[in-house]
Protein backbone atom coordinates (compact mmCIF):
# COMPACT_ATOMS: atom_id res chain seq x y z
CA UNK A 1 0.00 0.00 0.00
CA UNK A 2 1.32 3.43 -0.86
CA UNK A 3 1.89 5.82 2.05
CA UNK A 4 -0.60 8.66 2.35
CA UNK A 5 0.58 12.23 1.65
CA UNK A 6 1.35 14.27 4.74
CA UNK A 7 -0.80 17.22 5.82
CA UNK A 8 1.48 19.79 4.22
CA UNK A 9 1.31 18.09 0.82
CA UNK A 10 -2.44 17.53 1.18
CA UNK A 11 -2.99 21.24 1.85
CA UNK A 12 -0.81 22.12 -1.12
CA UNK A 13 -2.78 19.77 -3.36
CA UNK A 14 -6.06 21.33 -2.23
CA UNK A 15 -4.72 24.82 -2.90
CA UNK A 16 -3.48 23.88 -6.37
CA UNK A 17 -6.81 22.22 -7.09
CA UNK A 18 -8.64 25.41 -6.14
CA UNK A 19 -6.38 27.43 -8.45
CA UNK A 20 -7.09 25.02 -11.30
CA UNK A 21 -10.84 25.28 -10.74
CA UNK A 22 -10.66 29.10 -10.70
CA UNK A 23 -8.66 29.14 -13.92
CA UNK A 24 -11.13 26.86 -15.63
CA UNK A 25 -14.09 28.95 -14.52
CA UNK A 26 -12.67 32.28 -15.71
CA UNK A 27 -11.34 30.68 -18.86
CA UNK A 28 -14.79 29.36 -19.70
CA UNK A 29 -16.25 32.83 -19.20
CA UNK A 30 -13.56 34.69 -21.17
CA UNK A 31 -15.37 34.36 -24.49
CA UNK A 32 -18.69 35.63 -23.17
CA UNK A 33 -19.73 39.18 -23.94
CA UNK A 34 -19.39 41.58 -21.04
CA UNK A 35 -21.52 44.70 -20.73
CA UNK A 36 -19.08 47.60 -20.73
CA UNK A 37 -21.59 50.46 -20.65
CA UNK A 38 -25.40 50.67 -20.67
CA UNK A 39 -27.82 53.55 -21.16
CA UNK A 40 -31.41 52.60 -20.28
CA UNK A 41 -32.61 56.24 -19.99
CA UNK A 42 -34.89 55.36 -17.08
CA UNK A 43 -33.64 58.42 -15.19
CA UNK A 44 -34.64 60.65 -18.12
CA UNK A 45 -31.09 61.84 -18.70
CA UNK A 46 -28.07 61.06 -20.88
CA UNK A 47 -25.92 59.66 -18.06
CA UNK A 48 -24.66 56.08 -18.30
CA UNK A 49 -26.72 53.76 -16.08
CA UNK A 50 -24.06 51.03 -15.91
CA UNK A 51 -20.33 51.32 -16.51
CA UNK A 52 -18.60 54.46 -17.71
CA UNK A 53 -19.11 56.54 -20.82
CA UNK A 54 -20.45 59.86 -22.06
CA UNK A 55 -23.40 60.41 -24.38
CA UNK A 56 -23.85 63.80 -26.05
CA UNK A 57 -26.01 65.21 -28.84
CA UNK A 58 -26.05 68.22 -31.13
CA UNK A 59 -29.86 68.10 -31.39
CA UNK A 60 -31.73 71.22 -30.31
CA UNK A 61 -32.17 70.76 -26.58
CA UNK A 62 -35.94 71.30 -26.85
CA UNK A 63 -36.13 68.23 -29.10
CA UNK A 64 -34.31 65.84 -26.76
CA UNK A 65 -37.16 64.22 -24.85
CA UNK A 66 -37.96 61.00 -23.00
CA UNK A 67 -40.94 58.72 -23.58
CA UNK A 68 -42.13 55.19 -22.77
CA UNK A 69 -39.37 52.60 -23.11
CA UNK A 70 -39.16 48.86 -23.70
CA UNK A 71 -37.66 45.64 -22.38
CA UNK A 72 -36.17 44.97 -25.82
CA UNK A 73 -32.40 44.57 -25.24
CA UNK A 74 -32.82 45.39 -21.54
CA UNK A 75 -29.85 44.51 -19.29
CA UNK A 76 -29.10 44.26 -15.57
CA UNK A 77 -32.75 43.57 -14.79
CA UNK A 78 -33.87 47.13 -15.53
CA UNK A 79 -37.60 47.79 -16.12
CA UNK A 80 -38.97 49.14 -19.41
CA UNK A 81 -38.96 52.66 -17.95
CA UNK A 82 -38.09 55.50 -20.31
CA UNK A 83 -36.46 55.80 -23.74
CA UNK A 84 -34.60 58.63 -25.42
CA UNK A 85 -36.99 60.37 -27.85
CA UNK A 86 -35.55 62.62 -30.57
CA UNK A 87 -37.74 65.01 -32.57
CA UNK A 88 -37.26 66.46 -36.03
CA UNK A 89 -37.55 69.98 -34.62
CA UNK A 90 -38.76 73.22 -36.18
CA UNK A 91 -38.19 73.09 -39.93
CA UNK A 92 -36.81 69.55 -39.38
CA UNK A 93 -33.61 71.27 -38.25
CA UNK A 94 -32.32 68.13 -36.57
CA UNK A 95 -31.91 66.20 -39.80
CA UNK A 96 -28.20 65.39 -40.09
CA UNK A 97 -27.62 65.68 -36.34
CA UNK A 98 -26.48 62.92 -34.05
CA UNK A 99 -26.05 61.26 -30.70
CA UNK A 100 -22.45 60.40 -29.86
CA UNK A 101 -21.29 58.02 -27.14
CA UNK A 102 -17.67 57.64 -26.10
CA UNK A 103 -16.70 54.47 -24.22
CA UNK A 104 -13.19 53.33 -23.32
CA UNK A 105 -12.66 49.73 -24.43
CA UNK A 106 -9.45 49.19 -22.46
CA UNK A 107 -9.35 45.53 -21.46
CA UNK A 108 -11.95 44.54 -24.06
CA UNK A 109 -12.12 43.31 -27.66
CA UNK A 110 -14.84 42.18 -30.09
CA UNK A 111 -16.96 45.28 -29.53
CA UNK A 112 -20.70 45.06 -30.21
CA UNK A 113 -23.21 47.93 -30.08
CA UNK A 114 -26.91 47.15 -29.70
CA UNK A 115 -30.07 49.10 -28.92
CA UNK A 116 -33.83 49.05 -29.25
CA UNK A 117 -35.38 51.62 -31.55
CA UNK A 118 -38.66 52.71 -33.07
CA UNK A 119 -39.82 55.68 -35.14
CA UNK A 120 -42.98 57.44 -36.25
CA UNK A 121 -43.94 57.65 -39.93
CA UNK A 122 -42.64 61.24 -40.09
CA UNK A 123 -39.59 60.59 -37.95
CA UNK A 124 -35.99 59.93 -38.99
CA UNK A 125 -36.03 57.07 -41.49
CA UNK A 126 -32.50 57.14 -42.89
CA UNK A 127 -30.01 56.72 -40.06
CA UNK A 128 -26.28 55.96 -40.22
CA UNK A 129 -24.14 54.28 -37.57
CA UNK A 130 -20.48 55.34 -37.33
CA UNK A 131 -17.44 54.55 -35.19
CA UNK A 132 -14.26 56.46 -34.37
CA UNK A 133 -10.84 55.30 -33.21
CA UNK A 134 -9.89 58.72 -31.85
CA UNK A 135 -13.18 60.52 -31.18
CA UNK A 136 -12.43 62.92 -34.03
CA UNK A 137 -12.56 61.09 -37.37
CA UNK A 138 -15.69 59.10 -38.15
CA UNK A 139 -16.20 56.02 -40.32
CA UNK A 140 -19.56 54.74 -41.59
CA UNK A 141 -20.35 51.19 -40.51
CA UNK A 142 -23.18 49.19 -41.99
CA UNK A 143 -25.99 50.37 -44.20
CA UNK A 144 -28.48 53.15 -43.55
CA UNK A 145 -31.25 51.84 -41.31
CA UNK A 146 -34.88 52.75 -40.78
CA UNK A 147 -36.38 52.19 -37.32
CA UNK A 148 -39.47 49.97 -37.17
CA UNK A 149 -42.76 51.56 -36.08
CA UNK A 150 -42.66 49.64 -32.77
CA UNK A 151 -39.84 48.42 -30.54
CA UNK A 152 -40.67 44.76 -31.10
CA UNK A 153 -38.34 42.13 -29.65
CA UNK A 154 -35.24 42.34 -31.87
CA UNK A 155 -32.61 45.05 -31.23
CA UNK A 156 -30.44 46.73 -33.82
CA UNK A 157 -26.95 45.21 -33.58
CA UNK A 158 -23.64 46.45 -34.97
CA UNK A 159 -20.92 43.82 -34.58
CA UNK A 160 -17.56 45.61 -34.68
CA UNK A 161 -15.41 42.60 -33.81
CA UNK A 162 -13.68 42.86 -37.21
CA UNK A 163 -12.40 46.37 -36.36
CA UNK A 164 -9.19 45.67 -34.35
CA UNK A 165 -8.58 49.38 -33.78
CA UNK A 166 -11.57 49.45 -31.42
CA UNK A 167 -10.00 46.84 -29.13
CA UNK A 168 -8.28 48.13 -25.97
CA UNK A 169 -8.92 51.67 -27.14
CA UNK A 170 -9.46 54.42 -24.53
CA UNK A 171 -10.63 56.80 -27.29
CA UNK A 172 -13.27 54.57 -28.89
CA UNK A 173 -16.49 56.39 -29.79
CA UNK A 174 -19.70 55.69 -31.67
CA UNK A 175 -22.36 57.80 -33.33
CA UNK A 176 -25.81 57.60 -34.91
CA UNK A 177 -26.64 60.28 -37.49
CA UNK A 178 -30.37 60.87 -37.96
CA UNK A 179 -31.93 61.87 -41.28
CA UNK A 180 -35.25 61.73 -43.07
CA UNK A 181 -37.62 63.43 -40.62
CA UNK A 182 -40.43 65.23 -42.45
CA UNK A 183 -42.17 67.04 -39.56
CA UNK A 184 -41.12 68.89 -36.44
CA UNK A 185 -42.74 66.30 -34.16
CA UNK A 186 -41.61 63.19 -36.03
CA UNK A 187 -39.56 61.08 -33.62
CA UNK A 188 -37.15 58.22 -33.15
CA UNK A 189 -36.78 56.51 -29.81
CA UNK A 190 -33.58 54.82 -28.66
CA UNK A 191 -33.57 52.55 -25.63
CA UNK A 192 -31.28 50.10 -23.84
CA UNK A 193 -28.16 51.24 -25.66
CA UNK A 194 -25.42 48.73 -24.81
CA UNK A 195 -21.70 48.51 -25.53
CA UNK A 196 -20.48 44.90 -25.16
CA UNK A 197 -17.02 43.36 -25.41
CA UNK A 198 -15.04 40.29 -24.40
CA UNK A 199 -12.36 40.65 -21.76
CA UNK A 200 -8.72 40.59 -22.85
CA UNK A 201 -7.38 40.33 -19.30
CA UNK A 202 -8.28 36.74 -18.34
CA UNK A 203 -7.04 33.45 -19.84
CA UNK A 204 -8.79 31.92 -22.80
CA UNK A 205 -10.00 28.32 -22.25
CA UNK A 206 -6.97 26.96 -24.17
CA UNK A 207 -4.60 28.81 -21.84
CA UNK A 208 -6.47 27.54 -18.80
CA UNK A 209 -6.24 23.98 -20.15
CA UNK A 210 -2.47 24.31 -20.61
CA UNK A 211 -2.14 25.60 -17.06
CA UNK A 212 -4.27 22.72 -15.82
CA UNK A 213 -2.05 20.21 -17.64
CA UNK A 214 1.10 21.84 -16.23
CA UNK A 215 -0.17 21.98 -12.66
CA UNK A 216 -1.42 18.39 -12.85
CA UNK A 217 2.05 17.31 -13.95
CA UNK A 218 3.66 19.22 -11.08
CA UNK A 219 1.30 17.61 -8.57
CA UNK A 220 2.05 14.17 -10.00
CA UNK A 221 5.81 14.79 -9.76
CA UNK A 222 5.49 15.97 -6.16
CA UNK A 223 3.55 12.83 -5.27
CA UNK A 224 6.14 10.56 -6.90
CA UNK A 225 8.99 12.30 -5.05
CA UNK A 226 7.11 12.06 -1.76
CA UNK A 227 6.50 8.35 -2.22
CA UNK A 228 10.11 7.74 -3.28
CA UNK A 229 11.44 9.63 -0.26
CA UNK A 230 9.24 7.66 2.13
CA UNK A 231 10.33 4.37 0.59
CA UNK A 232 14.01 5.31 0.82
CA UNK A 233 13.72 6.31 4.46
CA UNK A 234 15.01 3.59 6.89
CA UNK A 235 12.33 2.00 9.07
CA UNK A 236 11.64 3.94 12.26
CA UNK A 237 13.16 7.18 10.95
CA UNK A 238 10.67 10.04 10.94
CA UNK A 239 10.77 13.04 8.65
CA UNK A 240 11.96 16.26 10.34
Amino acid sequence: MFPQPNNRLRRRMLLDGSIILWLLLIGANSTRATEITIWNFNDSDLLADFGAGTLTSDFNVANILFAAGTTNNVRQGAPAGQALSLQGGTGTANNGRNITFAVSTLGFANIIISFATQGTSTGFNSNQFQYSLDGLSWINFGSLFTPPTAFGSTPVVFNLSAIPGLNDNPNAAFRIIFNGSTTSTGTNRIDNLVVDGTSTTIPEPTTALLLLTGLTGVLGLKRKRQVAAQRARPPGVKRN
